[in-house]
């Protein structure tokens, strides 16, 4: 059984290699099925976006765009690419080599968005904003929060520096006051899809749980209302120098300085975030779709 497992990981698309092989043929079937689907829906056409070289899972935004657009969502390559995305869900990729030549022909968003690293972004932001949110533990005195330096962990942990000693792997950070009550905290998750869309996550979460990814309430608000207009060009520059044309950036406002933070970059994001109306989730899905739909045509 390990052996066939291992040989057949799919026929229209290359699922994860110890994925049971069931749960492969159930995929398979879920997704001829959609095919057929937006093939009727798109006037007996075939519409397909490459997203390589892993499968996106359901819970990604970027599969429910294709279904929002009626567009196929595939990791293998076939004649009816509209748009390739890189889609690599690790913090430093490599896997690059056939998005490179494939971009000869076709648009590849994201190609060279390959560093999300949290030492790698805050440099990028020390360059475009002129203030970073790392410091020195050794000599910093005050609250500080340690992190891991690879994306998605949500370990952090609050020290009060200075400490004795640095550990590898970690980053040390200011303490962000994001604090929206005596008991919330409120992080702006902000979509990007080549520049900054125009509405952004406003997230709620238990202060007891500032680092962890759950919410208490997730609201949609026009960006314009939480950010303003440097902020936001700002934003747009530093996208444009971390090379992410397609995620979401997590910004905190602190309360001590009034000054942003992008503390966390998503190049392989999920979404619409959790605890978020059904009708405030359809109007984020929608407005990313248009936008995706729009650069890949150079609308954008």
């Amino acid at each position: 059984m390990q052996l066939f497992r291992t040989k057949y990981r799919g026929y229209f698309n290359k699922y994860h290699e110890n994925m049971p092989i069931f749960e492969v043929i159930t995929k398979d079937i879920s997704y001829f099925n959609l095919l057929i689907k937006n093939y009727f829906r798109n006037g007996k056409k075939s519409k397909t976006i490459l997203v390589s070289p892993e499968y996106p899972s359901r819970s990604s935004t970027i599969y429910k765009i294709g279904k929002v657009l009626g567009y196929n969502i595939t990791n293998k390559p076939t004649k009816n690419i509209e748009l390739g995305v890189y889609w690599e869900n690790t913090t430093f990729r490599k896997d690059f080599q056939f998005l490179e030549t494939l971009a000869k022909t076709k648009k590849i968003i994201n190609l060279h968005s390959r560093d999300i690293s949290k030492q790698h972004i805050d440099k990028i932001h020390n360059e475009v904003f002129g203030y970073s949110s790392i410091v020195d533990p050794l000599i910093y005195e005050g609250e500080i929060v340690k992190k891991n330096d690879l994306n998605a962990k949500h370990d952090g942990e609050i020290l009060l520096g200075p400490i004795d000693k640095i550990e590898d792997g970690f980053i040390y950070q200011i303490l962000i006051d994001n604090k929206h009550s005596e008991n919330l905290v409120m992080d702006i998750r902000v979509p990007v899809v080549n520049k900054v869309l125009d509405f952004a996550y406003i997230k709620y979460r238990d202060i007891s749980e500032r680092f962890k990814n759950t919410t208490t309430n997730t609201v949609l608000e026009p960006i314009d209302n939480v950010l303003s207009a440097d902020e936001i060009k700002l934003l747009n520059e530093y996208c444009a120098k971390l090379n992410l044309e397609y995620g979401e950036l997590d910004v905190l406002r602190n309360k001590n300085d009034n000054k942003i933070y992008v503390v966390d970059v998503n190049n392989t994001p999920n979404g619409p975030p959790s605890n978020i109306s059904s009708k405030d989730g359809k109007t984020a899905l929608n407005k990313i779709a248009n936008a995706v739909l729009a650069y890949a045509n150079d609308e954008r």
